[in-house]
């Protein structure tokens, strides 16, 4: 029987703790750079084999590490890199979900569900005439693009000043040379060096200045885990005057994300001590941003969590919320009715009660 180098095979609910799990396999056997990018095929030559070698090496271990649902997405892929960037874009990202392979034994009935369950819930649930929510207007960009001159030493200079934690070197040279903002850690799974700050859990302060001295458009640069934004809800959501720095700076990562990713306020909510990281981006977070299975997703994970304020928002909004299926195939109400602990009297259901409601 084939081993695979983590513990569990990849699934749909487990994609973070397997990437985590598999660029330490990489990094320990020095294959990230071929995973990564980093490192591209050489000519022909001993440098091919040597890079073949590694290649092939990476895509077994990044097969062999897949469920069968996971692997037909990169059945056919003949790099590594091919095959991770596809995990990152249909699994980490959610451009497919198994329900969609499941449907198709289901009813015309299921299937109009499910279509309408992809739809901005502002459209399937209208919003009554007094609940009508406007939105804030896009910040200005606080600061243009600078010049695009790439100067590897410059890079290289700024990179090592990052790697050795000399933030106040690091600052200030980025001050002197803008354009350093572009270096890529290309060492670490980190992309810029904002990435790299946060995952290093550097001071709030770090954050605000880096944020100020990169263009807008970095703002938006993502690795396997995604944007800035995306590393400082995963690794410190409590950091919300960080968060507010870089939204203020491009408000385009909150308003304007992809159809195919999950967001942001989604992760925020459903993340230990992100309650107020999530309220912030839910302020910000256009409704059409949310189709209906999220909007009662980001209830459940209210009701579940304690996290009421957003829950009961959607749902003076959007009452049909409290009753439609989320992500999970849950109600909202389920799961509030199923939390004993949000009721002073500390009830749980009975057993009559969960065969009326689960069935």
């Amino acid at each position: 029987m084939t081993t695979t180098v983590v513990p569990t095979v990849l699934s749909y609910k487990n994609y973070k703790d397997w990437s985590f799990r598999m660029k330490t396999y990489f990094l320990a056997e020095d294959l990230w750079d071929i995973v990564s990018g980093t490192v591209t095929k050489p000519p022909e030559g001993e440098e091919h084999k040597a890079w073949k070698k590694k290649d092939a090496k990476a895509l077994y271990a990044i097969q062999n590490s897949c469920g069968d649902n996971t692997y037909k997405l990169i059945k056919g892929k003949t790099t590594a890199k091919e095959a991770w960037d596809t995990l990152v874009q249909k699994v980490r990202y959610g451009s497919v979900n198994l329900s969609d392979e499941d449907s198709s034994d289901e009813n015309s009935s299921d299937e109009d569900s499910h279509d309408e369950a992809n739809k901005p819930v502002c459209h399937v649930y209208p919003t009554p005439p007094d609940h009508d929510a406007t939105l804030e207007s896009a910040m200005e960009e606080a600061l243009s693009t600078r010049g695009a001159g790439h100067d590897e030493s410059i890079q290289e200079t700024f990179v090592k000043y990052v790697k050795s934690d000399d933030w106040d070197n690091a600052i200030k040279f980025l001050r002197q040379h803008p354009q350093a903002a572009s270096a890529r850690m290309t060492d670490w799974p980190y992309t810029t060096a904002l990435h790299y700050a946060i995952r290093k859990r550097c001071s709030v302060r770090i954050i605000q200045q880096l944020v100020d001295l990169m263009a807008n458009a970095l703002l938006e640069t993502a690795d396997s885990f995604g944007s800035a934004l995306d590393c400082l809800i995963n690794d410190c959501p409590e950091w919300v005057e960080a968060a507010e720095c870089i939204v203020k700076k491009n408000l385009n990562i909150v308003t304007s994300v992809p159809s195919n990713r999950v967001p942001l306020v989604l992760v925020a909510q459903g993340t230990a001590k992100g309650e107020r990281l999530a309220r912030f981006l839910y302020s910000l977070t256009p409704h059409e941003q949310l189709n209906v299975s999220q909007a009662a997703h980001l209830i459940s994970l209210g009701f579940h969590l304690q996290r009421l304020d957003i829950a009961w928002d959607l749902i003076q909004r959007y009452p049909k919320l409290a009753i439609t299926k989320d992500l999970d195939k849950n109600i909202p109400l389920v799961t509030l009715a199923s939390n004993g602990s949000a009721f002073k009297s500390g009830s749980r259901l009975n057993l009559w009660e969960n065969l009326i409601y689960h069935g």
